[in-house]
């Protein structure tokens, strides 16, 4: 008698089982859901009715069902985790960097705009690596978002050294509105068909750059000689060169112990950036000669933002619009407050003749030009807003 029942039950079993591999087999994997890393979403997609099967046992019957008005009232442990597309955003620049503020803003925006949807993580101080690791990673898609000055695209497009040409902009506002020209989208977009990376954006100020040294820099034949640290960037150097300074390459992370040990007398950035990472407690004299205007870019890989929805876009791009305008009135007033604060702490500060530097310098740009590299309509396009 027991050997009947538990032939009737393997039978039964039997039945349950095969019924089950062939509702998996009704089955067919989804669209991954963004923040799954392509896996397939192996949920059934479409309605029950659509689904064979033979002979499921009663109480099979009961679960699918109960399942199925789980999945329906949204209340799928899996779904919160399976919807949640996580974009990490590096940057060279020290947590306290406004790039970085605004970057976290922009963060928070997109998740309001997205509900939660899209999570963009910052991180700052090249823990993703340094500028061109990221820009390769961006390259070849396992970098998702890079900020950064777009001078730093010029290791894949010539045109975008000229950023980092001396005085090849009037003022800021010509520098801005330069990065929006045609020459630059035309730029911008060659940059996505040729290495897979888009710039979402490129209109944050960086303030003008300016000499900090340990003598005075006053006059242009101060130049001479002068061992200045200059970006690892051919522009840069030869700029520096052709002006008579000892243009000497270094990362910038040697940059203030280069200044330390003599290895350097001086070195170039924002005012902002020079008082908020101490540099006037080693070089004394700040000149304030503008020389070069630089834009913060938002890149992305083109690989990941295929990958967004269009909403999603929608929702970057209309947290950077918003967060511009605040970004660019924080730089104007961090560099005046920095100089002001500088002034107090003894640093002397020199006004320079800044169109007579402008047409020093402009005076080698045809020769940098055939240098580098630039394109002619770029050039031109350069030239005609010169003033």
């Amino acid at each position: 008698m027991w050997c009947g029942w538990r032939w009737i039950f393997r039978r039964r079993n039997a039945r349950r089982a095969d019924s089950q591999i062939k509702v998996g087999r009704g089955c067919r994997p989804s669209e991954p859901t963004k923040g799954s890393e392509g896996a397939p979403n192996w949920l059934c997609p479409g309605p029950l009715q659509q689904l064979s099967w033979e002979e499921p046992s009663m109480t099979y019957q009961k679960n699918l069902g109960a399942f199925a008005l789980i999945a329906a009232s949204g209340l799928a442990v899996a779904s919160p985790a399976l919807s949640e597309t996580v974009l990490k955003v590096g940057l060279i620049d020290p947590p306290a960097h406004i790039d970085v503020v605004a970057t976290q803003r922009v963060a928070d925006r997109v998740a309001e705009l997205t509900d939660g949807e899209v999570k963009m993580e910052v991180y700052p101080a090249a823990q993703l690596g340094f500028a061109n690791d990221m820009l390769s990673g961006l390259k070849l898609g396992t970098v998702e978002m890079f900020v950064g000055a777009t001078t730093w695209l010029g290791t894949f497009e010539t045109d975008f050294w000229i950023s980092g040409t001396l005085y090849v902009f009037n003022d800021q506002e010509q520098a801005r509105a330069m990065h929006q020209s045609d020459a630059f989208k035309g730029m911008a977009e060659d940059l996505v068909a040729n290495h897979g990376i888009r710039v979402l954006a490129q209109n944050w100020d960086r303030g003008p750059r300016n000499f900090i040294a340990t003598r005075e820099v006053a006059t242009i034949e101060d130049l001479e000689g002068l061992k200045i640290r200059v970006p690892p960037q051919e522009s840069w150097i030869e700029n520096f060169k052709l002006a008579g300074a000892a243009a000497t390459p270094m990362p910038l992370s040697e940059t203030f112990t280069g200044l330390q040990q003599g290895i350097v007398e001086s070195t170039e950035q924002a005012s902002n950036w020079l008082y908020g990472n101490k540099y006037h407690t080693i070089a004394n004299h700040l000149t304030r000669t503008n020389h070069n205007y630089e834009e913060t870019g938002v890149m992305i890989s083109e690989t990941v933002y295929q990958s967004l929805t269009e909403d999603q876009r929608a929702a970057i791009a209309q947290a950077l619009d918003e967060v511009t305008d605040w970004h660019n009135e924080q730089v104007a007033a961090q560099i005046a407050e920095a100089e002001e604060k500088m002034a107090a702490e003894g640093v002397a500060i020199a006004d320079v003749d800044v169109d007579a530097w402008k047409e020093h310098f402009r005076s080698n740009f045809d020769t940098i030009v055939e240098i580098v590299g630039y394109s002619p309509e770029l050039v031109e396009s350069l030239k005609a807003e010169w003033k």
